[in-house]
């Protein structure tokens, strides 16, 4: 069968959202999420401004970042149509495909796990339209044979990189309008222009995870640092406890172990096999089995894992390095416990600059940047952790501004799904 893909004109779709109802008809045994969802610039229709429409699901793209990604291996790929295909049964519910993936697909249903649009492969299989497509009364949308020609590229859709399946046929632009016709009225209406989202991670959701990469950068600046461990039952219990708390965000934790399935292609495969391993060569440091070098090595060699697991949610110009970044918190900590003043200097003067342009990055933009934590966060990660003569409560207080910043910086992920990037371009609008 030749590999398809879809097509879209959104200069036909009215945002009648009967592709959604098809599509739920078609797999309302399987599904518990919109597997297919209609954007809409402009829903109350100012009439200053253009209304228009996207209908998206998952575009099964060539190089799905969702396969890619997943440490699990849940996802297939049709060679024959195309279709990329989550399997259940493997998934563990870890979301990241859904932050990989910049189209919103994939998202976690009611079972713990991730389900999507799945092509409609049973209705391929007999010669049929996938339900979204026979199901459009104006025939916006429609299916076609997958080629080179990709067509003009609407405002919200991104990640042309991964060959997503779909072509656009009519772009719709967003307008610069530089005199509306009614002073301040647009300006008021940018809150309604369109249906963004909840953030796709938060604090609060993820409050586990800031737990497992902090005290996982504690125990890696603690090994380097050298000398014997006073209480090495405590150490490999806190570990133990890192990778257990990070565990507790899956949706289906009883299958943490596939975790490690996705080495060639997954960060998150990578953060958790450093990460054990890291715990194991500490055991063996105890045991005077091993150099102390080697596990502080693994250990660092981890949290650099658990940066490049974020890096698709990072997002501050121009290079999207982040003062919070694991790597140089468990660096900076590791500086001051060894004594080694060039290292610390050297991270913690890249970590307040970095902190200090954040904060002026969002101050332009209009967000908040929270003087009074940030005043907290500089006075005990920076300056009472320069001032204590003891190493100790130096580090407490590396620890305590650190911790600051991680928590900020789960607050400032922001994953590119086309509700959030069309959003973005409602500023335009002035």
């Amino acid at each position: 069968m030749t590999a398809l893909r879809f097509v879209f004109d959104s200069g036909r779709c009215t945002g009648c959202e009967a592709c959604v109802v098809g599509c739920w008809m078609e797999n309302r045994a399987a599904q518990t999420r919109p597997w297919r969802q209609v954007q809409a610039f402009n829903p109350h229709g100012h009439p200053a401004l253009p209304m228009f429409h996207l209908s998206l699901a998952c575009h099964h793209c060539a190089q799905p970042a969702c396969m890619e990604n997943c440490p699990a291996g849940a996802y297939t790929r049709d060679a024959g149509t195309g279709a990329v295909t989550i399997h259940p049964e493997h998934c563990l519910g870890c979301r990241y495909c859904t932050w990989a993936c910049p189209h919103d697909a994939p998202r976690l249903g009611d079972a713990g796990t991730i389900e999507k649009c799945t092509f409609c492969a049973g209705r391929l299989a007999r010669g049929q339209e996938p339900a979204c497509v026979a199901r459009c009364p104006v025939e916006a949308l429609g299916l076609e044979p997958r080629d080179g020609a990709t067509g003009p590229t609407p405002p919200g859709f991104s990640g042309w990189a991964l060959g997503p399946g779909i072509r656009f046929i009519h772009a719709p632009t967003v307008p610069v309008l530089s005199a509306p016709p009614e002073p301040g009225a647009v300006a008021r209406c940018l809150a309604d222009l369109v249906r963004v989202p909840e953030p796709r991670i938060t604090l609060r959701g993820e409050w586990t995870l800031v737990a497992f990469t902090t005290l996982l950068g504690v125990l890696a600046a603690r090994m380097a640092a050298g000398g014997p461990v006073r209480h090495p039952m405590a150490f490999l219990a806190a570990g133990a406890a890192a990778m257990a708390l990070s565990a507790r965000h899956l949706g289906r934790p009883g299958r943490a172990w596939r975790a490690v399935l996705n080495l060639r292609g997954s960060w998150l495969s990578r953060e958790i096999v450093l990460a054990s391993a890291f715990l194991a060569l500490c055991a063996g440091v105890f045991l005077g089995l091993v150099p102390a070098w080697l596990a502080a090595t693994t250990g660092f060699a981890a949290l650099y894992a658990v940066d490049r697991v974020y890096q698709v949610a990072v997002r501050v110009p121009p290079v999207n390095f982040h003062s919070a970044h694991a790597l140089l918190n468990g660096l900076y900590l590791a500086g001051i416990l060894t004594g080694r003043g060039p290292l610390a200097l050297a991270a913690g003067a890249l970590k307040l600059a970095l902190y200090a342009w954040r904060k002026a990055h969002f101050a332009r933009q209009g967000r908040g940047w929270r003087p009074l934590l940030s005043l907290a966060r500089v006075l005990a990660g920076f300056v009472l952790s320069a001032l204590a003569s003891d190493p100790a409560l130096a580090a407490v207080a590396a620890v305590a501004g650190d911790l600051v910043d991680r928590c900020e910086y789960y607050g400032e992920l922001e994953v590119p799904t086309p509700a959030a990037v069309l959003g973005r371009s409602s500023s335009m609008v002035t």
